[in-house]
Parts: C-alpha cells; sequence; structure tokens
C-alpha cells in the first residue's frame, strides 16, 4: 500500500478530483428537495449555495484553464461575477444539472490533455504553477466543500484516500496563509510535532513564529504538544473542519503535553 503523498502528480490529482466529484454527486443526486435549504458544515452557507460555489468553481478553473492552455478569452472580474451570479440564481433541479455539466466538462478537459499540456505552467490568482499544482487547489476547494456537505447528512464523512495523499503536499505548502494572525502572534514561540497515520504515515513539526508558519520535516525537540491522528484528519484540522475538544473525546486524535495550547490550534486555523 502507498503510503507517501503524491507531489503536484497531474494524472493523480485529476484521479483524486473524478473520485470526489463522484461521490458528491451521487449525495447530491439521493437529496431531498427540501435538504437543499439545510444546513452544511460551512457554517453560512445551505447545501444549495455550497453547490453553486463549487459549480461556479468548476466553470471559472476550466475557463482559466482554457485560457492559459488554448489562447481562449481571458476571464474578467465581470464575466467571473456572471458566472456566480448564474448559479446562484438557479433552483435546486438546474443548478444539479448545471453542476453536473460544468463539473463533467472540467474533468473531461482535464483527462484529456496530452503530456506536454499537462507540464505547462499557468497563471492563476496564487501565481504561477504548473497543471498539477493549479488542479490541487481545485481540489481542496472539491473535496472539502464536498465534506462540508456530506458530513451534515453523515457525522462519519471523511475525505478519500487518493484526496489525502494528493492534496497534503498544498496543503503544507499553503500553511503560512491558512494561519491567524492574531492567534499567531500569541502563539509566537510555539512548536507542535504529529504524527500521521493512514495513507500517508509521517511524522512533521510545526513552529509559529510571529510572522509566519513554518512546517518542518522532522520533530522539533521539546513541542508544546504532540498529536497522534490520521491525515485526513490533519487535513481538516488545518482547514477548521476539526474541533479538537470533540475530536479528542471521539479518540480521533491523542494529545500529549500541554492541551491548551493543543486546542489552541482551532484558533490559529479558523477555516475558510
Amino acid at each position: 500500500m502507498q503510503t507517501t503523498e503524491q507531489r503536484h502528480d497531474p494524472v493523480a490529482v485529476t484521479a483524486a478530483l473524478r473520485c470526489e466529484y463522484e461521490l458528491l454527486d451521487s449525495y447530491l443526486a439521493a437529496l431531498r428537495p427540501e435538504r437543499w435549504a439545510g444546513p452544511s458544515a460551512a457554517t453560512e452557507w445551505n447545501v444549495q449555495k455550497v453547490v453553486s460555489h463549487l459549480g461556479s468553481g468548476a466553470e471559472i478553473t476550466l475557463r482559466t484553464l482554457q485560457q492559459e492552455l488554448d489562447g481562449a478569452a481571458p476571464l474578467t472580474a465581470e464575466s467571473r461575477q456572471g458566472i456566480w451570479d448564474h448559479f446562484d440564481s438557479l433552483a435546486p433541479a438546474p443548478l444539479f444539472a448545471a453542476f453536473e455539466e460544468r463539473n463533467q466538462a472540467h474533468l473531461g478537459y482535464l483527462e484529456a490533455l496530452a503530456p506536454e499540456q499537462r507540464a505547462r505552467r499557468l497563471r492563476f490568482f496564487a501565481g504561477e504553477a504548473p497543471v498539477g499544482e493549479y488542479s490541487q487547489y481545485r481540489l481542496s476547494e472539491l473535496a472539502l466543500h464536498s465534506w462540508d456537505i456530506r458530513v451534515a447528512l453523515d457525522p462519519t464523512a471523511r475525505l478519500l484516500p487518493d484526496t489525502t495523499r494528493t492534496l497534503l503536499p498544498l496543503v503544507l505548502q499553503t500553511l503560512p496563509r491558512r494561519a491567524n494572525a492574531d492567534a499567531r502572534a500569541r502563539l509566537a514561540g510555539t512548536a507542535y510535532a504529529f504524527a500521521l497515520a493512514g495513507p500517508v504515515r509521517r511524522e512533521l513539526a510545526i513552529a509559529v513564529q510571529a510572522d509566519a508558519v513554518v512546517a518542518e520535516q522532522a520533530w522539533f525537540g521539546g513541542p508544546a504538544a504532540t498529536l497522534w491522528l490520521p491525515a485526513e484528519t490533519f487535513i481538516r484540522l488545518l482547514a477548521g473542519r476539526l474541533p479538537l475538544p470533540a475530536a479528542e473525546q471521539a479518540g480521533e486524535v491523542v494529545v500529549d503535553g500541554d492541551g491548551a495550547a493543543a486546542r489552541a490550534l482551532n484558533e490559529l486555523f479558523p477555516g475558510y
């Protein structure tokens, strides 16, 4: 069994995207009409709004790929707003159809790319990256918001193993952007050690500095707290989707050391 993460492999990322989409699609297909107005784990959005976000996201991601790889007309602020407004205007049945159509179009485009196209670098909101790394941002959006919908229906919902393997490099790479500045200032000088299990088994550490949060590949001496948890759970912790007290009580996370410092990770990584 492979236990290491995939590093920006475009084929692996596309396969993980396909699996996450098909899982969410099966949930939505079975959803009662009234449930679309029900809550999701994204506290400010109901299920319908999350699906709208994921449908418009597929459209914008596809249009960005076509712009960078095929020379299609560039997206403008006005065209993006038009896409968001269109999806937000749809009732559940046509929204679900549009969600399926645009995600299938995006996935079909990725799956049809030639190797030389997958190696191309493109420009997007986070800078410039090859197709595989760019697609990890879409995988993060799709997987986490899919979890937001699914966990509201099934408390045992988790990210898929291939998503965990494929997404972890991006999570660590973007760690500084995820941290809350006020909590970072309060916790400056604190270090945490993590032992990850599941489809990715590794040890790592996170150091909080006044102006940064840094992930290291080795244990720090004398961390404030050491956390043992599945790699999937670690990703949700850094995405603000793991209340630590409940996770500890359920046995999903084991904490050794300063429990209050460990629980402060929820303040450091409040989510998005």
